[in-house]
Protein backbone atom coordinates (compact mmCIF):
# COMPACT_ATOMS: atom_id res chain seq x y z
CA UNK A 1 0.00 0.00 0.00
CA UNK A 2 2.88 2.23 0.69
CA UNK A 3 4.50 1.71 -2.40
CA UNK A 4 1.41 2.69 -4.19
CA UNK A 5 0.96 6.25 -2.23
CA UNK A 6 4.49 6.71 -3.39
CA UNK A 7 3.44 5.73 -6.73
CA UNK A 8 0.65 8.40 -6.55
CA UNK A 9 2.43 11.08 -5.04
CA UNK A 10 5.15 11.04 -7.73
CA UNK A 11 2.49 10.89 -10.65
CA UNK A 12 1.09 13.97 -9.01
CA UNK A 13 4.85 15.87 -8.32
CA UNK A 14 5.94 14.70 -11.43
CA UNK A 15 4.04 17.79 -13.58
CA UNK A 16 5.39 20.30 -11.10
CA UNK A 17 8.70 19.43 -10.52
CA UNK A 18 9.19 19.49 -14.52
CA UNK A 19 7.60 22.84 -14.65
CA UNK A 20 9.85 24.19 -12.07
CA UNK A 21 13.29 22.95 -13.87
CA UNK A 22 11.37 24.31 -16.95
CA UNK A 23 11.10 27.68 -15.60
CA UNK A 24 14.43 27.59 -14.20
CA UNK A 25 16.26 27.11 -17.92
CA UNK A 26 14.14 29.84 -19.40
CA UNK A 27 15.22 32.28 -16.39
CA UNK A 28 18.63 31.12 -17.34
CA UNK A 29 18.39 31.53 -20.73
CA UNK A 30 16.69 34.97 -20.41
CA UNK A 31 19.75 36.66 -17.86
CA UNK A 32 22.35 35.21 -20.61
CA UNK A 33 20.33 37.27 -23.36
CA UNK A 34 20.09 40.41 -21.13
CA UNK A 35 23.98 40.17 -20.78
CA UNK A 36 24.48 39.66 -24.40
CA UNK A 37 22.49 42.89 -24.64
CA UNK A 38 24.53 44.79 -22.04
CA UNK A 39 27.80 43.42 -23.12
CA UNK A 40 26.45 44.94 -26.83
CA UNK A 41 25.36 48.21 -25.45
CA UNK A 42 28.69 48.73 -23.62
CA UNK A 43 30.48 48.19 -26.56
CA UNK A 44 28.13 50.92 -28.68
CA UNK A 45 28.81 53.26 -25.77
CA UNK A 46 32.52 52.52 -25.72
CA UNK A 47 32.60 53.18 -29.67
CA UNK A 48 30.55 56.48 -29.24
CA UNK A 49 32.78 57.81 -26.70
CA UNK A 50 35.68 56.88 -29.03
CA UNK A 51 33.67 59.01 -31.68
CA UNK A 52 33.02 61.67 -28.77
CA UNK A 53 37.09 62.43 -28.10
CA UNK A 54 38.30 62.10 -31.52
CA UNK A 55 36.27 65.26 -32.39
CA UNK A 56 37.05 67.12 -29.27
CA UNK A 57 40.49 66.41 -30.18
CA UNK A 58 39.64 67.72 -33.52
CA UNK A 59 38.07 70.94 -32.06
CA UNK A 60 40.92 71.90 -29.57
CA UNK A 61 43.30 71.30 -32.26
CA UNK A 62 45.48 74.65 -32.68
CA UNK A 63 46.70 75.65 -35.97
CA UNK A 64 49.88 77.87 -34.00
CA UNK A 65 51.32 75.98 -31.81
CA UNK A 66 52.41 79.12 -30.12
CA UNK A 67 53.56 82.87 -30.35
CA UNK A 68 55.48 83.61 -33.27
CA UNK A 69 59.07 85.68 -32.98
CA UNK A 70 58.42 87.26 -36.06
CA UNK A 71 59.97 90.88 -35.39
CA UNK A 72 62.09 93.51 -35.74
CA UNK A 73 64.90 94.94 -34.05
CA UNK A 74 63.01 96.58 -31.41
CA UNK A 75 60.37 93.52 -30.58
CA UNK A 76 57.89 95.44 -32.74
CA UNK A 77 55.71 93.50 -35.02
CA UNK A 78 52.36 93.52 -36.61
CA UNK A 79 51.77 89.86 -36.40
CA UNK A 80 50.53 88.16 -33.53
CA UNK A 81 49.14 84.77 -33.11
CA UNK A 82 46.16 84.73 -30.88
CA UNK A 83 47.30 80.68 -29.49
CA UNK A 84 49.42 79.05 -27.05
CA UNK A 85 52.71 80.84 -25.81
CA UNK A 86 56.34 81.72 -26.64
CA UNK A 87 59.97 82.28 -24.74
CA UNK A 88 62.25 84.00 -26.61
CA UNK A 89 65.84 85.52 -26.61
CA UNK A 90 66.55 88.46 -29.55
CA UNK A 91 70.23 90.13 -29.72
CA UNK A 92 69.79 93.05 -31.31
CA UNK A 93 67.50 94.23 -28.55
CA UNK A 94 69.42 91.75 -26.10
CA UNK A 95 66.14 90.83 -24.36
CA UNK A 96 64.45 87.92 -23.33
CA UNK A 97 60.23 87.68 -23.54
CA UNK A 98 57.90 85.52 -22.45
CA UNK A 99 54.20 85.51 -23.74
CA UNK A 100 51.06 83.62 -23.37
CA UNK A 101 47.63 83.67 -24.86
CA UNK A 102 44.73 82.38 -22.94
CA UNK A 103 41.06 81.91 -24.86
CA UNK A 104 37.29 82.73 -23.04
CA UNK A 105 35.96 79.76 -23.25
CA UNK A 106 34.69 78.41 -26.34
CA UNK A 107 34.14 82.17 -27.91
CA UNK A 108 36.47 83.72 -30.22
CA UNK A 109 36.97 86.18 -27.85
CA UNK A 110 41.28 85.89 -26.08
CA UNK A 111 43.63 87.75 -23.83
CA UNK A 112 47.09 87.33 -23.51
CA UNK A 113 49.92 89.30 -21.99
CA UNK A 114 53.53 89.20 -22.27
CA UNK A 115 57.08 90.17 -20.03
CA UNK A 116 60.36 91.17 -21.39
CA UNK A 117 63.24 92.27 -19.96
CA UNK A 118 65.96 93.85 -21.58
CA UNK A 119 69.77 95.57 -21.69
CA UNK A 120 69.80 99.27 -23.52
CA UNK A 121 73.76 98.66 -24.34
CA UNK A 122 73.53 95.17 -25.80
CA UNK A 123 74.53 91.89 -24.69
CA UNK A 124 78.05 92.27 -24.50
CA UNK A 125 78.14 94.59 -21.41
CA UNK A 126 75.59 92.04 -20.08
CA UNK A 127 77.43 89.22 -20.25
CA UNK A 128 81.17 90.35 -19.69
CA UNK A 129 80.54 92.54 -16.78
CA UNK A 130 77.03 92.55 -15.68
CA UNK A 131 77.16 96.56 -16.35
CA UNK A 132 73.99 97.33 -17.77
CA UNK A 133 70.86 100.05 -18.33
CA UNK A 134 67.99 97.90 -17.81
CA UNK A 135 65.03 98.08 -19.78
CA UNK A 136 61.61 96.12 -18.97
CA UNK A 137 58.11 96.09 -21.01
CA UNK A 138 54.57 94.50 -20.52
CA UNK A 139 51.90 94.16 -22.87
CA UNK A 140 48.54 93.01 -22.60
CA UNK A 141 46.91 91.75 -25.46
CA UNK A 142 43.04 91.45 -26.18
CA UNK A 143 41.42 90.22 -29.18
CA UNK A 144 38.80 88.83 -30.91
CA UNK A 145 39.54 85.84 -33.54
CA UNK A 146 37.77 83.70 -36.63
CA UNK A 147 36.34 87.00 -37.88
CA UNK A 148 35.96 85.46 -41.56
CA UNK A 149 34.67 81.91 -40.28
CA UNK A 150 33.79 79.55 -38.14
CA UNK A 151 35.03 76.62 -39.60
CA UNK A 152 38.16 74.96 -37.64
CA UNK A 153 39.59 73.68 -40.86
CA UNK A 154 39.31 77.01 -42.85
CA UNK A 155 42.17 78.14 -45.16
CA UNK A 156 41.17 81.88 -44.67
CA UNK A 157 40.98 83.34 -41.24
CA UNK A 158 41.36 86.68 -39.55
CA UNK A 159 41.73 88.64 -35.76
CA UNK A 160 42.11 92.00 -34.49
CA UNK A 161 44.15 92.53 -31.63
CA UNK A 162 44.51 95.88 -29.58
CA UNK A 163 47.93 95.82 -27.51
CA UNK A 164 48.19 98.20 -24.46
CA UNK A 165 51.62 98.24 -22.63
CA UNK A 166 53.93 99.80 -20.58
CA UNK A 167 57.98 100.31 -21.07
CA UNK A 168 60.31 101.63 -18.57
CA UNK A 169 64.63 101.82 -18.72
CA UNK A 170 67.63 103.59 -17.00
CA UNK A 171 70.13 105.41 -18.82
CA UNK A 172 73.79 106.36 -17.59
CA UNK A 173 74.43 109.99 -19.43
CA UNK A 174 77.64 111.77 -19.44
CA UNK A 175 78.07 115.67 -18.97
CA UNK A 176 81.36 117.31 -18.85
CA UNK A 177 80.45 120.47 -18.42
CA UNK A 178 78.31 119.79 -15.07
CA UNK A 179 80.34 119.64 -11.73
CA UNK A 180 82.00 116.54 -11.17
CA UNK A 181 80.48 114.73 -8.95
CA UNK A 182 77.27 115.53 -11.31
CA UNK A 183 79.38 114.37 -14.72
CA UNK A 184 77.22 110.96 -14.72
CA UNK A 185 73.40 110.46 -14.28
CA UNK A 186 70.95 108.27 -14.34
CA UNK A 187 67.74 109.12 -16.31
CA UNK A 188 64.71 107.08 -16.22
CA UNK A 189 62.12 106.84 -18.94
CA UNK A 190 58.99 105.61 -18.97
CA UNK A 191 56.40 105.43 -21.39
CA UNK A 192 52.95 104.12 -22.07
CA UNK A 193 52.47 101.92 -25.39
CA UNK A 194 48.95 101.31 -27.61
CA UNK A 195 48.34 99.35 -30.89
CA UNK A 196 45.41 98.34 -32.91
CA UNK A 197 47.07 94.86 -35.36
CA UNK A 198 44.64 93.06 -38.20
CA UNK A 199 45.89 89.69 -39.08
CA UNK A 200 44.92 87.62 -42.03
CA UNK A 201 46.08 84.26 -42.66
CA UNK A 202 45.62 82.78 -46.21
CA UNK A 203 46.25 78.46 -46.97
CA UNK A 204 48.29 78.11 -43.54
CA UNK A 205 51.31 79.22 -44.32
CA UNK A 206 50.73 83.22 -46.00
CA UNK A 207 50.23 85.97 -42.97
CA UNK A 208 49.58 89.75 -43.95
CA UNK A 209 49.85 92.04 -40.66
CA UNK A 210 48.94 95.83 -40.30
CA UNK A 211 49.40 97.72 -37.34
CA UNK A 212 49.03 101.62 -35.99
CA UNK A 213 49.95 102.94 -32.93
CA UNK A 214 51.38 105.06 -30.18
CA UNK A 215 54.38 105.53 -28.05
CA UNK A 216 56.97 107.64 -26.36
CA UNK A 217 60.38 107.04 -27.74
CA UNK A 218 64.40 108.33 -27.25
CA UNK A 219 67.28 108.86 -29.17
CA UNK A 220 69.68 106.97 -26.78
CA UNK A 221 70.71 104.00 -29.17
CA UNK A 222 71.90 107.14 -31.39
CA UNK A 223 74.14 108.86 -28.83
CA UNK A 224 77.95 108.28 -28.75
CA UNK A 225 79.00 105.72 -26.15
CA UNK A 226 82.06 105.83 -24.07
CA UNK A 227 83.63 103.99 -21.55
CA UNK A 228 84.68 106.29 -18.27
CA UNK A 229 87.39 105.01 -16.06
CA UNK A 230 87.54 106.68 -12.50
CA UNK A 231 90.99 105.76 -10.30
CA UNK A 232 91.44 105.88 -6.92
CA UNK A 233 94.89 106.06 -5.05
CA UNK A 234 95.87 105.67 -1.27
CA UNK A 235 99.12 105.97 -0.38
CA UNK A 236 100.49 104.21 2.97
CA UNK A 237 103.06 106.38 4.55
CA UNK A 238 104.61 103.49 6.68
CA UNK A 239 105.21 101.22 3.92
CA UNK A 240 105.75 103.57 1.54
CA UNK A 241 103.19 101.77 -0.62
CA UNK A 242 101.16 103.21 -3.48
CA UNK A 243 98.39 101.66 -4.28
CA UNK A 244 95.58 102.36 -7.33
CA UNK A 245 92.11 100.95 -7.54
CA UNK A 246 89.79 101.90 -10.98
CA UNK A 247 86.88 101.47 -12.25
CA UNK A 248 85.14 101.80 -15.76
CA UNK A 249 81.90 102.90 -16.61
CA UNK A 250 80.04 102.82 -20.31
CA UNK A 251 78.08 105.66 -20.17
CA UNK A 252 76.05 107.77 -23.52
CA UNK A 253 76.87 111.28 -23.98
CA UNK A 254 75.19 113.96 -26.03
CA UNK A 255 72.13 115.76 -26.14
CA UNK A 256 69.34 113.48 -24.75
CA UNK A 257 65.74 113.78 -25.68
CA UNK A 258 62.16 112.12 -26.00
CA UNK A 259 59.88 111.94 -29.09
CA UNK A 260 55.86 111.15 -29.62
CA UNK A 261 56.00 108.57 -32.39
CA UNK A 262 53.31 107.04 -34.17
CA UNK A 263 54.28 103.29 -36.20
CA UNK A 264 52.59 101.98 -38.85
CA UNK A 265 53.88 98.41 -39.45
CA UNK A 266 53.20 96.59 -42.59
CA UNK A 267 54.17 92.69 -42.27
CA UNK A 268 54.05 89.83 -44.51
CA UNK A 269 55.51 86.05 -43.99
CA UNK A 270 54.86 83.18 -46.42
CA UNK A 271 56.61 79.47 -46.59
CA UNK A 272 59.21 78.41 -48.77
CA UNK A 273 57.34 75.74 -50.63
CA UNK A 274 55.04 73.02 -49.45
CA UNK A 275 56.09 71.17 -46.48
CA UNK A 276 59.01 72.89 -46.15
CA UNK A 277 60.68 74.21 -42.97
CA UNK A 278 61.79 77.82 -44.00
CA UNK A 279 59.88 81.12 -43.68
CA UNK A 280 60.57 84.07 -45.20
CA UNK A 281 59.06 87.04 -43.15
CA UNK A 282 59.23 90.84 -44.83
CA UNK A 283 58.43 93.94 -43.22
CA UNK A 284 58.17 97.85 -43.72
CA UNK A 285 58.11 100.70 -41.15
CA UNK A 286 56.96 103.64 -41.27
CA UNK A 287 57.55 106.38 -38.32
CA UNK A 288 56.07 109.34 -37.72
CA UNK A 289 57.71 111.00 -35.21
CA UNK A 290 57.31 114.67 -34.08
CA UNK A 291 55.90 115.52 -37.50
CA UNK A 292 58.86 113.89 -39.20
CA UNK A 293 58.32 110.65 -41.63
CA UNK A 294 61.43 107.80 -41.62
CA UNK A 295 60.77 104.58 -43.39
CA UNK A 296 62.52 101.55 -42.59
CA UNK A 297 62.26 97.99 -44.22
CA UNK A 298 63.82 94.33 -43.31
CA UNK A 299 63.88 91.27 -43.97
CA UNK A 300 64.36 87.30 -42.22
CA UNK A 301 64.66 83.86 -42.93
CA UNK A 302 62.92 81.34 -40.19
CA UNK A 303 63.42 77.58 -39.25
CA UNK A 304 60.21 76.34 -38.66
CA UNK A 305 59.31 73.52 -36.92
CA UNK A 306 58.12 70.25 -38.29
CA UNK A 307 54.44 70.19 -39.75
CA UNK A 308 53.66 73.48 -38.00
CA UNK A 309 54.47 76.59 -40.75
CA UNK A 310 53.64 79.32 -38.36
CA UNK A 311 55.90 78.21 -35.75
CA UNK A 312 59.39 79.05 -35.53
CA UNK A 313 62.47 77.98 -33.95
CA UNK A 314 65.02 80.23 -35.04
CA UNK A 315 65.56 83.13 -37.44
CA UNK A 316 67.93 85.52 -38.81
CA UNK A 317 66.14 89.41 -39.65
CA UNK A 318 68.19 91.59 -41.78
CA UNK A 319 66.77 95.66 -41.36
CA UNK A 320 67.66 98.37 -42.65
CA UNK A 321 66.52 101.73 -39.85
CA UNK A 322 66.18 104.33 -42.07
CA UNK A 323 65.87 104.74 -46.14
CA UNK A 324 67.20 108.64 -46.39
CA UNK A 325 70.25 107.56 -44.40
CA UNK A 326 71.50 104.86 -46.99
CA UNK A 327 74.11 106.74 -48.70
CA UNK A 328 75.63 107.62 -44.86
CA UNK A 329 76.75 103.92 -44.59
CA UNK A 330 75.34 101.71 -42.73
CA UNK A 331 76.92 101.87 -39.10
CA UNK A 332 74.14 102.13 -36.92
CA UNK A 333 71.47 102.40 -39.46
CA UNK A 334 72.03 98.35 -40.01
CA UNK A 335 71.23 95.59 -37.90
CA UNK A 336 71.31 91.67 -38.15
CA UNK A 337 69.25 90.31 -35.51
CA UNK A 338 69.54 86.65 -34.32
CA UNK A 339 66.06 85.43 -32.86
CA UNK A 340 65.85 81.90 -31.08
CA UNK A 341 62.37 81.31 -29.68
CA UNK A 342 60.80 77.85 -27.66
CA UNK A 343 56.79 77.87 -28.65
CA UNK A 344 54.16 75.61 -26.09
CA UNK A 345 50.53 75.60 -27.04
CA UNK A 346 47.63 74.89 -24.58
Amino acid sequence: MKTIYTILIFLILCPFIHAQNYDANDTSNRIEESLKEIDVSLKNIDTNVMNIKEEIVKENEKPFLGQSIFEDRKDNSAIFLPYGGTFRLSTADASLKLSYVFRISNKHLYYGIDFSGKSNDGLVPLISKGDISPGARVNLNIGLKEIFTRKKDSLIDGWVNLKLGYEGSIFKLYNADSTFSNQIRKVSFNTARASLSFNFKMGGTKLIALSIGYQKVNNYEDLDEIELTDKKIDYDSLTTVLRSFESKTKVRIGDYQTYDQFPLNLDFYWVIGEDSRFGIYNFLRTMITNGKITNGFGTGLYLLKNASPLSSIAGIVFEVKDLSKLKEGFDKNFTINFLIGYNFGY
